[in-house]
Order: structure tokens, then sequence, then C-alpha cells
């Protein structure tokens, strides 16, 4: 158990879990999932089997990505006979604000540089200690690596080597200042990263 004076700080985000819907984001196939889901008419729900087929991998590989998914809110599932049946439809007001701004995203028609840049700062965001980070420099910018490790009870080194993750990202500069990013996606995750 973390014992801090930030411990509610921290009780509240691993309550609040949106991190958990980056975790479930942070892999290239499951992007390209989401896009295809997004793609397909919204009321159509599409099989484990079509999904794997459509995708050229094996069916117990693809529902291991759905479940992901779809423990992060961010597909439906519906069971008819012995299958499972999917479709982009959120089922968390989180999700429906990173389905709404994936949904844009993709609508755009994105290249893969840009998806690619996407998936970066999602992979920023997809750790709760990140997050924390996050959080923290965003109501107390500025902060030193020694100020900002006591504040989130984190190892100096810990706190330093996920301050590059996030830096590199472009999620915080070398300052301690949360960087507000001007485009979405990005900018709905970073929006729902600091509520």
């Amino acid at each position: 158990m973390i014992i801090s004076e930030n411990y509610d700080i921290i009780l509240s985000m691993s309550e609040n879990g949106f991190w958990k819907v980056c975790e479930a984001l942070d892999c290239e196939r499951r992007i390209l999932l989401i896009r295809f889901l997004i793609d397909v008419e919204a009321t159509e729900f599409l099989s484990v089997s079509e999904l794997a087929e459509k995708f050229g991998m094996g069916e117990s590989g693809m529902s291991v990505h759905l479940k992901k998914l779809a423990n992060a809110g961010l597909v439906s599932s519906k069971r008819a006979d012995r299958r499972v049946y999917y479709r982009a439809f959120p089922t968390t007001t989180e999700a429906g604000r990173v389905i709404a701004a994936l949904r844009s995203f993709f609508v755009r028609r994105p290249g893969d540089a840009r998806v690619r840049s996407l998936l970066s700062y999602i992979h920023a965001l997809s750790h709760l200690r990140r997050h924390l980070i996050v959080r923290c420099l965003f109501t107390t910018p500025n902060l030193s690596l020694k100020e900002l490790s006591i504040k989130t009870d984190m190892p100096i080194p810990t706190a330093d080597r996920l301050w590059g993750d996030l830096n590199k990202a472009g999620i915080v500069d070398l300052n301690g200042t949360v960087v507000s990013p001007e485009m979405n996606p990005e900018k709905a995750f970073f929006e729902l990263t600091v509520e």
C-alpha cells in the first residue's frame, strides 16, 4: 500500500482508470481494429471469426484483443448461440469521448506516420504512474525531479524514467510543464487524463 500525503490522489486515479483505456489502445493491432469497427456501420455486430479472418489472425488472438477493448468500455458485445459479436459502441462516458475523438480522427484518413504519433501518445499515457506524473505536473507545474518524486511517492530513478517517456511523447517539457495538445484525438486523451 502506498502511504503518502497524496494517497487520496493516487487512490482516485486507480479508481478513475482512464489509464486502462489508454492501456487497451496501446497496441497497433487494437488501434487498427477500433478503426475498422468505427468504419463499419454503427449498428452492425461482427463475430470474432469474421474479425479474425479480416485481420489474418487466429480467433483466440482476436478474442484477446476484443476482450481488452471491451473491458476498457470501447466496444460492446452480444452473445448469440455460441458466438460473440462486437461493435465499436462505448459502454462508459470516458470511452464514448475516446471513440468520438477516434471517429473524427479516422474520418480524415490519417497516414501511417500520424497513426504512429498517436500510438506514441497513447503509450505514454498507458500506465498509472505516468498518469500520476501528468496530473501532478498539471496541478503543480515546474516541479523539480526531487519534488515530483516526493509528491508521487516514486523513487527518483522511476520518476525520471517516466518523465522521460512523457517528454519523448511531447506531453511534458523538460521544465516540468504539461503541454496541452492542439489536435484531436490527443486533446481528448489529455483532457480525460487531467480531469
